[in-house]
């Protein structure tokens, strides 16, 4: 049997591609385009996340993470990119109400705060991040935190176990590396 020549990244990107969201799980169709942003950022050589913000089933903003390229932007977490998007396009939204977004990982504490402050509703990430993750950790953010974060619900989407193993993988992809170039810094 022939070994693969392609690389991790190709070989995801080809499976998100061929991906059909599955019925079963209410969360699929979003959480496929996640994937879609995770991986561009991945090729890109930013961290593998990506980010979308749906009002009512429609979406609204699609984006991902872009800390390294096109230039460096410490703040250009996927949800950050999604976010800064939305409001500097909606400038008049006054409410959050209706509003979800979907992350292919689970939010670091940066883009949790972020989140909480933007008062989007509902907020669901494919897979979790058992380093960086801080949503699964709300409980330890200061007590103004959690009362602002009382209006909101942040879990682990309901999407096929397929996609959430696809959306951790991105990310472990490009962890290693971009961690380093960090640290670098």
């Amino acid at each position: 049997m022939a070994k693969s020549t392609k690389k991790p990244l190709d070989e995801l990107k080809i499976k998100i591609d061929n991906r059909v969201p599955d019925k079963n799980y209410p969360h699929d169709a979003f959480v496929l385009i996640t994937l879609q942003e995770a991986i561009e950022a991945a090729l890109e050589g930013n961290f593998g996340v990506g980010a979308v913000l749906v009002n009512r089933r429609r979406i609204v903003q699609r984006g991902h993470n872009r800390v390294f390229y096109p230039y460096f932007r410490s703040d250009m977490h996927a949800e950050m990119d999604v976010i800064t998007k939305f409001e500097e396009g909606h400038m008049d939204a006054e409410s959050m109400d209706g509003y979800t977004l979907f992350s292919s990982l689970e939010p670091c504490p940066m883009c949790l705060g972020r989140l909480i402050t933007s008062g989007v509703r509902k907020v669901y990430y494919a897979a979790i991040d058992q380093e960086g993750g801080m949503a699964n950790r709300l409980a330890y953010m200061p007590s103004e935190w959690r009362e602002l974060a009382d209006r909101q619900d942040f879990r682990l989407a309901d999407c096929s176990p397929e996609l959430s193993e696809i959306a951790l993988r991105v990310f472990m992809e490009t962890v290693g590396k971009n961690d380093d170039r960090l640290r670098q810094r």
